[in-house]
């Protein structure tokens, strides 16, 4: 899997609303990784602007978040996701205001494609995550994604083996316990958990259908960054799954997971 990442800053949305320039779309086993720094964007217009791609049930839900900031860094995400499928659909007349939504039976949120019948791309498959700081966006072509985004300062009130314990696997509770270092600790706690939602979400099917205490992610040796997916009652791996673990703005943990539909190809990274 090829994650490649780009930086949607307030600099890339015009208050005009120009027409998108079209991207490539992703290959089979790459991810586009789309992120936006709310703090970078500042100005009151320009965020006027971005409530104008949203649809009014959209609208409501940000109006209804507690806090300007909560209610911004709501905005911010519905903008991103409109936006970036609409960059990859420009070819065929999408227009990202026009971009209409469903969920999946989980509640997973997903692009409405019956609507776009002359839609001749294949369809995008999208998953977001946000934290106070960051928002971002991953885009697959055929196979379901999902990411999640852990700040690395992030403060664990309790203590790590106490948490470890409750949520995680017997593998993972005895990996972090041979770590003598509480800050690296801390650090690969953070990590697991990130990627371990990054696959819940991939898979698309709640919480409830992967509890994170029933799957174990295990590092994977002789790789540069690749993880397997080993089943906790079984201990098997399972390799229709691929993650990729990087950081992004100098202050998160991003993960990425996709479903695996071909042979296996090799992870790479690049900013």
């Amino acid at each position: 899997m090829r994650t490649s990442i780009m930086s949607q800053m307030q600099r890339s949305f015009s208050i005009e609303l120009p027409k998108l320039v079209p991207l490539q779309l992703p290959s089979r086993m790459e991810t586009h990784l789309w992120y936006v720094i709310p703090d970078e964007v500042k100005s009151t217009s320009l965020l006027k602007q971005y409530s104008q791609l949203l649809s009014p049930p959209e609208n409501d839900k940000v109006l209804q978040m507690r806090g300007d900031k909560l209610q911004k860094n709501a905005l911010l995400a519905r903008t991103l996701v409109r936006t970036t499928i609409a960059r990859y659909q420009t070819n065929n007349g999408v227009d990202p205001r026009t971009l209409m939504f469903k969920k999946n039976m989980y509640g997973k949120p997903e692009v409405d494609w019956q609507n776009y019948k002359n839609c001749s791309d294949p369809p995008l498959h999208f998953n977001i995550s946000h934290t106070d700081s960051l928002v971002a966006c991953g885009v697959t072509l055929h196979v379901p994604v999902g990411i999640d985004l852990e700040d690395k300062d992030r403060k664990i009130k309790h203590d790590v083996l106490t948490l470890a314990e409750r949520f995680y696997s017997t593998d993972e509770v005895t990996f972090l316990s041979t770590i003598p270092d509480p800050e690296v600790q801390r650090k690969e706690f953070i990590k697991l958990w990130t990627l371990k939602e990054a696959y819940v979400k991939a898979l698309g099917k709640g919480f409830s259908a992967a509890p994170f205490n029933t799957f174990t992610i295990q590092f994977k040796a002789g790789t540069n960054g690749g993880y397997n997916l080993c089943k906790e009652e079984t201990k098997k791996c399972n390799r229709d799954w691929k993650f990729g673990l990087l950081e992004l703005a100098d202050s998160h943990y991003a993960a990425v997971c996709i479903e695996d539909d071909q042979a296996r190809a090799p992870m790479r990274t690049w900013e």
